[in-house]
């Protein structure tokens, strides 16, 4: 069954609650649009993605997550929204999604306020876990260079630089910028 899942690089898991330590991550509501449009639309948010736009409209938040939600079911996605367990806070959203070849690829945000305090390493330590636990080990992730706070958590994740270095466009800034490339492989 493995084989046939990642094959067609499905990770069809149950779509409930992943817990960590702090957070749980939980798929994406419709209710959490305004909180995600608002949050996202920040340029220093959008600036630091590929996908992001600046600002981010609400009913272009509903359209990503009906699309997310739909891609969990069809080919495995798994974007979930980052929620503080003390106290209920939304704190960003990390997502694994495929890239091809049996290749998936990590990514995360986390609002301004919530820098610095270790959440995107728990939140993708605990996605990235969950990953293995059904068959997922190849992983990989990017970050802009003048993001370096993004390559130390990645780094902390057991990430390898690839040493390859490119511009990538990003939609919040409308550029491209430098961009490093990191990859992990898990053992199974």
């Amino acid at each position: 069954m493995r084989d046939a899942l990642a094959n067609r690089e499905c990770f069809a898991a149950p779509f409930g609650v992943i817990e960590t330590e702090r957070l749980d991550l939980r798929p994406l509501e419709l209710g959490d649009a305004p909180w995600l449009a608002r949050e996202s639309s920040r340029p220093e948010i959008a600036r630091m993605t590929g996908r992001i736009p600046s600002p981010n409209p609400p009913l272009f938040v509903e359209s990503f997550i009906l699309t997310m939600r739909a891609a969990e079911q069809c080919r495995g996605d798994h974007v979930r929204l980052i929620i503080d367990r003390r106290d209920g806070d939304r704190i960003g959203v990390v997502g694994l999604n495929p890239h091809g070849g049996g290749v998936w690829e990590l990514g995360y945000w986390l609002s301004r306020e919530k820098w610095g305090h270790g959440y995107a390493t728990e939140a993708s330590h605990g996605l990235l876990e969950y990953a293995k636990e059904h068959g997922i080990t190849c992983f990989q992730a990017g970050y802009f260079l003048e993001n370096p706070a993004s390559g130390r958590v990645l780094e902390k994740l057991g990430f390898a630089d690839t040493g390859r270095r490119s511009e990538v466009f990003s939609i919040g800034r409308m550029a491209a910028s430098a961009h490093a490339d990191m990859v992990l492989h898990m053992d199974a």
